[in-house]
């Protein structure tokens, strides 16, 4: 009852089975495998370029960080000319984001015409806040920053993309 199933298997001269594979199938698996080194080659070499999308910059909130940064620690002196800083004094319950947030409130209401983007306001708010904060806690040793703190929001084209931006340019205990 044992029937073989491979019909095109032979034995050779050691008596070891030899399974033959018709000429078009080798023929199909060279020409594949070389199509694939063919194009091995020519990626390792570059040749299939493709254009990557142009690199993307600093977003606005960042560059606006960062001027407040080197403004903060010296490394420009002075904000862009139309820079308003506003200083806030922070009683009980009042952090310097939602004393800037507040700020940037009052501001859009006086010019309806001329807004801060509140999504990157809050952007360039909190991680100007984070900055400032450990500014804060170097100059202070207060790792909280108390009610009393001056809060110093700068208000204007600060990263000079022609749009109004806000942010925390500094913070200071009055009480030492």
């Amino acid at each position: 009852m044992n029937k073989e199933r491979f019909t095109s298997q032979n034995n050779n001269e050691d008596d070891r089975p030899v399974i033959e594979i018709p000429k078009s199938v080798v023929k199909i698996g060279a020409v594949a495998l070389a199509t694939l080194g063919v194009a091995g080659v020519a990626n390792a070499l570059g040749l299939f370029y493709s254009p990557k999308s142009p690199e993307k910059g600093p977003s606005p909130a960042h560059q606006v960080a960062q001027v407040v940064e080197d403004y903060s620690n010296g490394v420009i002196t002075e904000l862009p000319e139309d820079t308003e800083i506003h200083t806030v004094t922070l009683e009980e319950g009042e952090n310097p984001t939602s004393a800037a947030e507040a700020t940037m409130e009052e501001y859009n209401e006086e010019n309806p015409k001329n807004k801060i983007d509140p999504n990157e306001a809050r952007s360039s708010i909190y991680e100007t806040a984070v900055y400032m904060k450990d500014l804060y806690k170097n100059k202070t040793g207060d790792s909280e920053i108390q009610p009393g703190s001056t809060v110093d929001i700068a208000i204007g084209d600060i990263n000079g993309d022609g749009k109004p931006s806000i942010a925390i340019a500094g913070i200071e205990d009055e009480s030492k």
